[in-house]
């Protein structure tokens, strides 16, 4: 057993009150989703349809057992999560590649309710704002506080590039506590080039510079910070990563080809530290 798993075995009510908040997290995305059908037709079909590949993501302090940040991300690949950088920042550095004498890992609930451990992969920097999270084979028990072997593959979510100005999309990712509004539609409002996203950032440092984003009127929440923006198809079309209170409609999302760019880099530097 790990030294996390041992931790948190050792502090199992903490676990159970985060569990117990995010069963209630999950009535609350099933209450939206019953709601979301009547309003949406069939957008609510491609909901369903992904659901399965999106988890939330807990980052704790594991000495205090505290929960520092939560995001939501998705499936990748059967075993691999992409989320923002931002969820995971305060435990893991720009650019970092896993390391086994450094594993830094969050707490996942996987779209079943499952609780499972994941570990920091890779992280680009600011600017990409993207992660990876790889997900263990083990489920953990909130009620005795053990972890069961239980592989699983989870489906993972195609990527589109083909994105126009007008598509209609749907920003989606689990509820994270008080954050429950976490399945909003709208359309694409624009596409910002790298150098085009500069003249957004002006407004807030946000680092989406050198990245291509789009811009859409999709509420993105806190609880939708990390999972995917999605078209009519079931398609990723991009990443959520944040909205403007004070400013009405401007919500980005980074742009499924600058994530592809990113698992290209994940895959070639795993490659590179093979050869080592």
């Amino acid at each position: 057993m790990s030294a996390r798993a041992t931790q948190l075995k050792l502090e199992l009510k903490k676990v159970q009150e985060l569990y117990r908040k995010m069963q209630a997290d999950q009535k609350a995305l099933q209450q939206q989703l019953k709601e979301f059908k009547t309003q949406a037709g069939s957008f609510s079909d491609v909901v369903e349809q992904i659901l399965p590949s999106i988890v939330s993501v807990y980052v704790m302090d594991w000495d205090t057992k505290q929960e520092i940040s939560s995001g939501s991300g998705f499936f990748v690949s059967p075993d691999i999560i992409v989320t923002n950088y931002h969820v995971v920042e305060d435990i893991a550095d720009e650019d970092y590649f896993y390391e086994a004498d450094e594993v830094e890992q969050v707490l996942v609930e996987t779209n079943d309710g499952k609780l499972r451990l994941a570990e920091v992969v890779f992280t680009g920097n600011v600017e990409e704002d993207l992660a990876l999270l790889l997900i263990s084979d083990f489920t953990f028990d909130p009620e005795t506080g053990e972890q069961v072997e239980s592989p699983q593959e989870h489906p993972p979510l195609e990527l589109s590039f083909d994105v126009k100005v007008g598509d209609r999309v749907i920003a989606v990712g689990n509820p994270l506590g008080q954050f429950a509004a976490s399945i909003t539609q709208g359309i694409i409002s624009a596409i910002r080039e790298p150098d085009e996203s500069e003249e957004v950032d002006d407004e807030d440092d946000d680092g989406v510079a050198e990245v291509k984003v789009l811009q859409t009127d999709a509420a993105i929440n806190p609880g939708n910070s990390g999972g995917p923006l999605i078209n009519m198809a079931g398609q990723v079309v991009g990443v959520n990563t944040w909205g403007w209170e004070d400013a009405d409609s401007i919500n980005l999302a980074i742009a499924s080809v600058a994530l592809d760019d990113f698992l290209a880099g994940f895959e070639e530097t795993f490659e590179e530290d093979s050869q080592n």
